[in-house]
């Protein structure tokens, strides 16, 4: 059996969780309850560990995905959470210029301890008004052209599935990973 580790990661609200979920065949989460009235605003649960599910590709290959909380008082879990990773997500919430903010100091941190690490943007609630475009996002976060920045919906499988084999894609080439 062959396993990926890829880490799912982003600011808060980004989709993190939902992507896991919808992608996943077995999930775990560690939601609680939101206390700061301030994220209240947005929804009513938060990551507070991590999240975990399993995609089965089939022929001994599964994928273990990890998604890291977005509350930057949590994201010392990143540092734990990615260990052993084959590549990240970097999810971020294209409505929200503050997500969008958040997710260029992310991406900056992360590129730089994780450099040689496949990774691809998921440029998550695209079904709702006021998305930045997938090039807007590049531009902001100043993505390399080779990375693929993806316009993602995480409730629709096909949406979420295209950002996980996109990235698969990337793992086995720069891991020489036979298949």
């Amino acid at each position: 059996m062959y396993s990926f580790k890829i880490l799912v990661l982003g600011p808060f609200n980004a989709g993190k969780t939902t992507l896991v979920q919808t992608l996943s065949e077995i999930s775990m989460t560690t939601e609680r309850e939101i206390t700061r009235p301030e994220e209240k605003v947005k929804k009513t649960k938060t990551t507070v560990a991590m999240d975990f599910g399993l995609v089965n590709l089939g022929d001994g290959y599964v994928v273990r995905l990890f998604g890291t909380p977005g509350q930057r008082r949590f994201s010392f879990m990143w540092r734990v959470l990615s260990k052993g990773i084959h590549g990240y997500i970097l999810m971020i919430d294209s409505t929200d210029e503050e997500s969008i903010m958040e997710a260029i100091r992310i991406h900056e941190s992360f590129r730089q301890e994780h450099r040689d690490v496949p990774y691809v943007v998921a440029a998550n609630k695209q079904d709702l008004p006021g998305a930045m475009s997938a090039l807007d996002i590049r531009l902001a976060l100043d993505v390399p052209d080779e990375v693929p920045v993806i316009p993602t919906i995480a409730t629709n499988h096909q949406s979420a599935w295209t950002v996980l084999s996109t990235l698969l894609e990337r793992c086995i080439t720069k891991w020489k990973i036979v298949i």
